[in-house]
């Protein structure tokens, strides 16, 4: 496949996810006008929708079309958007700019982010049980609405969070830095791997399989993430992060090698895993 081919499976996909999200979200004419214009706000500016692209993905070896885990799908950017959001607050980062606009606290206010953010998790949480109920029934929307608390708790997204804002600065080596990571951006590339294999029913070997390459994609992506990071606020720039702890140098390799080991658990799937590869490769070589 060339490399045209993938830019085009990636932006059919994004385009796909772009869609789904923009006909599951209430219409901001519908009250809280204001909550869900600040809801449609957040989500629809853009992003890469690396994580529903990724839980596409994961779909696809099981020869599914992509409607069998679009629920699941959009569920998650839900979550990773209403994340961005929280971090963004005066409370916690502080941020001005997010996807190329002002943040959403900053265009509607401080509340109304907050309750945006209540609302999109209300909906990842609805849209996930709604994919299992589809695609299982009962005992299916069980399993995966419990992945996804996990994801967004104290073990992922809410773990990682606070000790990126209360311990960041003192973590002393890559081992602590990779720790928290896992868990404030690693917990929801997991989750983006599970779920899908759980709705399309992938036997548990190959679940482990692709557990270990979110794992690598997820760490990967935080390094480039730290390698592109050239809008640190004051705080941001006391923090430790992969390029403190190990230069750029070696952390463009650390990115290369946790890409390659991603790589490497794809091998049992064959070509079928084609899109996993190139959604592992675009991580390593992304620029935004």
């Amino acid at each position: 496949m060339t490399s045209a081919d993938v830019a085009s499976y990636l932006a059919q996909r994004k385009a796909l996810v772009d869609m789904a999200l923009d006909a599951r979200l209430p219409a901001a004419s519908v009250e809280p006008r204001r909550v869900h214009d600040a809801m449609r706000y957040a989500v629809l500016a853009g992003g890469k929708r690396l994580r529903p692209i990724l839980t596409l993905a994961v779909g696809e070896l099981s020869g599914q079309p992509p409607e069998a885990v679009l629920d699941a799908a959009c569920a998650l950017e839900l979550v990773h958007t209403a994340s961005l959001v929280l971090d963004d607050l005066p409370a916690m980062d502080n941020g001005q700019m997010r996807r190329g606009q002002p943040c959403t606290h900053i265009t509607f206010s401080e509340d109304t982010a907050i309750l945006a953010v209540m609302g999109l998790v209300a909906l990842a949480f609805e849209w996930t049980a709604r994919n299992g109920e589809a695609q299982g029934g009962a005992s299916l929307v069980s399993a995966v609405v419990r992945r996804l608390a996990r994801a967004m708790g104290t073990a992922g997204i809410v773990g990682g969070q606070h000790v990126d804002l209360r311990e960041s600065h003192d973590l002393s080596s890559e081992h602590d830095l990779e720790l928290m990571y896992e868990q404030k951006a690693g917990a929801l590339f997991l989750a983006s791997v599970e779920i899908p294999a759980a709705l399309v029913g992938l036997p548990p070997c190959q679940v482990q399989t692709l557990v270990r390459f979110a794992r690598s994609i997820g760490l990967a992506f935080q390094v480039t993430d730290d390698l592109l990071d050239e809008q640190a606020t004051p705080q941001d720039a006391l923090k430790s992060n992969f390029v403190t702890q190990l230069g750029r140098k070696r952390a463009k390799r650390r990115a290369e090698e946790l890409v390659a080991a991603a790589h490497r658990e794809l091998e049992p799937f064959g070509e079928s895993a084609w899109a996993l590869r190139e959604v592992a490769d675009f991580v390593k070589s992304r620029t935004v």
